[in-house]
């Protein structure tokens, strides 16, 4: 009979234990694209990446996630929403983030300090709206490494722009209308790795740009631009020496 008992109640015990366990864990991802939302739902501690792409977002206002009970979050997709204006504190609260892709939207600009308290993030896509770059610093990060700015309206990138990144490691200015590169703008870091210009107007890179040869990137995409088509074949992407010697051409002729 004692053993009867002390079984009986070890088994209520881990019965319990198991439901509370389950009700109390929410989901690490968390699906919500083409749901016709007009803003950021509820949601709860645990839920690490969060897809509301596809859907009728215009705005983020102020801890829009933190506020509706994401604090956990790790990475966010908003692609393909409506957004056209971002609080700089809208992802205040977000302290585990390192992933943010907010492609096909309509942002025309962000304040330079909107991801400056998110000190864990690594990656940031923007590419498919409507930014173009003023002359002072673009954004305030001092951990991103990626940033994606494909299919944009920028023009130039001016020796601030990209002052206050200074671990960026992979540029992507990809199809854009990009012209010009002042000198000093990759004077900022000595871990580039990757810059793509693809499918741009640049027509020169120069020492000037990168400050010393300890910043310039690894690899270099410069497929169907006027700099790549200069040569015969076309270039596409650069690598190592041939990064240094194509900076540096001018000074052979």
């Amino acid at each position: 009979m004692e053993f009867r008992a002390v079984f009986f109640f070890f088994y209520l015990w881990s019965s319990a234990d198991s439901e509370n366990r389950n009700t109390s864990q929410a989901p690490a991802y968390l699906e919500k694209t083409e749901q016709g939302l007009w803003s950021i739902p509820s949601g709860s501690p645990g839920i690490l990446s969060a897809n509301f792409g596809y859907n009728n977002i215009t705005r983020l206002r102020a801890f829009a996630f933190h506020r509706s009970g994401f604090v956990d979050l790790e990475s966010i997709r908003l692609r393909g929403n409506r957004i056209d204006s971002i609080d700089r504190r809208a992802f205040r609260g977000l302290d585990r983030l390192r992933e943010l892709y907010l492609q096909e939207n309509r942002i025309e600009s962000l304040d330079s300090n909107t991801f400056k308290a998110n000190a864990r993030l690594l990656k940031l896509d923007l590419s498919s709206n409507g930014i173009r770059f003023g002359e002072g610093p673009f954004l305030s990060s001092p951990s991103l490494e990626t940033l994606v700015l494909s299919d944009n309206r920028i023009e130039r990138i001016h020796r601030a722009t990209l002052a206050k990144l200074p671990n960026l490691r992979y540029l992507i200015v990809n199809s854009n209308e990009l012209f010009l590169i002042a000198d000093g703008s990759f004077a900022w870091t000595n871990r580039f790795v990757y810059l793509s210009i693809a499918r741009t107007g640049v027509y020169k890179l120069s020492d000037g740009m990168f400050g010393n040869n300890e910043s310039y990137p690894r690899v270099i995409d410069l497929t169907d631009t006027p700099l790549a088509n200069a040569f015969d074949p076309p270039l596409t992407k650069v690598r190592n020496k041939g990064v240094s010697d194509l900076i540096n051409i001018d000074k052979y002729f």
